[in-house]
């Protein structure tokens, strides 16, 4: 009898350097650059101060055409999705969904839990769920 083989969790590829800097690496990660490039562009995006537009205009920028929509649907992939782990919108925080839908959350709280966990995939570890942002070349 032939055994299926053991598939190990998806580990957490993102993290956080500062406490409000979510964006930098959700966004370095979907537009496929580095960390210190995004901070080259945008040097307080890891205080937080950048908002959907500015993300989508940076975007841009780079040759991007970016779409957001509200919520976060499960079918777009990769994209960069805003939630918040309670029911207060001042606890939104960005994530990044890669190409096999797994859910890379960079707050030091989603470390333990792996990117492939189903919870994680649907995004029912977190009450709101507000945008989306893909992109295209």
């Amino acid at each position: 009898m032939y055994a299926a083989p053991f598939k190990l969790p998806k580990q957490q590829v993102l993290r956080q350097r500062f406490e409000r800097d979510c964006g930098v690496a959700v966004f370095a990660e979907l537009a496929g650059i580095s960390y210190e490039d995004v901070l080259r562009d945008l040097p307080d995006a890891h205080l937080g101060t950048v908002t959907d537009g500015g993300w989508m205009r940076w975007l841009e920028q780079k040759g991007f055409t970016p779409l957001k929509r509200e919520g976060c649907p499960e079918d777009i992939v990769p994209c960069a999705h805003m939630v918040a782990p309670v029911d207060d919108t001042r606890y939104c925080h960005w994530v990044y969904r890669d190409a096999e839908g797994d859910i890379h959350d960079p707050s030091p709280s989603s470390l333990a839990v792996p990117a492939d966990d189903e919870r994680m995939r649907k995004l029912s570890l977190y009450d709101v769920k507000v945008m989306t942002i893909s992109i295209s070349r």
